[in-house]
């Protein structure tokens, strides 16, 4: 059954010439529209906040990206073992450029190396920009210090943990890393925290970060403990600095556990 509307309701888009409201009325009427408007804006803002969130999570594919080229290897979000893959934001997602992979060698993962920036932490500079900043400057001809470089066929590094604690996806973990300094990369993957380790300390949310990211990868490609080691073990070079350094003990033993 139809139910009988109220002789005064004002229904949007219809005048009614016997009803007047008053200017308290009125009022309240107004406010109480901005109210739900709010609300409605309030909504709006977490759906796309939420989406967001869950589209930075999304598993790494070999697949096309936006950029026309291929990603890292699918894997699935939990191993057997229960370590879950962290949150990490892809190369479509802070807009890389396509690699050039015939200056790169192929590898298969054997051991990770820890790294830092050696330049002081920006947490002004989101991390996208500093993605395309690091990839830019890689893959034209440069200095590194007093030393100079070739034109690299990508970013050196296969994980970037900025300062937020945000993992980026950089060079495909397919192909080694590159360095201007005198070891070999093959069959290492490459991660880097930014920071200057010996005049700065990582903070609580880029170890943690750091934590979770090995862990997974130790367990995606059979890494064991002791196949963690730091850029100082390999190189001449103060990286990744004494206060990251003094870490690895301990991501040791997260891996052997």
């Amino acid at each position: 059954m139809r139910r009988r509307k109220p002789a005064n309701t004002i229904t949007p888009g219809t005048v009614h010439s016997r009803t007047r409201l008053s200017p308290v009325m009125l009022g309240a009427v107004v406010m109480a529209a901005g109210m739900v408007i709010g609300a409605l804006a309030a909504i709006s803002i977490s759906a796309i906040v939420t989406a967001s969130a869950q589209a930075t999570t999304a598993p790494l594919a070999f697949a096309q990206n936006t950029t026309g080229e291929t990603t890292s290897p699918e894997i699935a979000d939990a191993d057997p073992a229960g370590v879950q893959r962290p949150p990490i934001v892809s190369r479509a997602e802070w807009k890389a450029k396509p690699a050039k992979t015939s200056l790169m060698r192929r590898q298969t993962p054997r051991e990770i190396i820890i790294h830092h920036t050696s330049v002081r932490q920006q947490p002004k500079i989101s991390l996208e920009r500093k993605m395309r900043g690091l990839q830019g400057f890689s893959m034209r001809p440069g200095k590194v210090g007093r030393r100079k470089k070739p034109a690299w066929g990508d970013g050196p590094y296969h994980f970037y943990i900025g300062v937020s604690g945000r993992i980026a996806e950089g060079r495909d973990i397919r192909y080694a890393g590159d360095t201007n300094t005198k070891y070999n990369t093959k069959n290492r993957i490459q991660v880097v925290l930014e920071g200057q380790f010996d005049r700065e300390r990582p903070n609580r949310r880029q170890l943690t970060a750091l934590r979770q990211l090995t862990r997974w990868l130790a367990v995606t490609y059979d890494i064991s403990a002791d196949a963690l080691s730091s850029h100082n073990d390999h190189a001449s070079t103060n990286c990744p600095g004494k206060h990251l350094k003094a870490y690895l003990p301990t991501l040791r033993a997260a891996i052997a556990n």
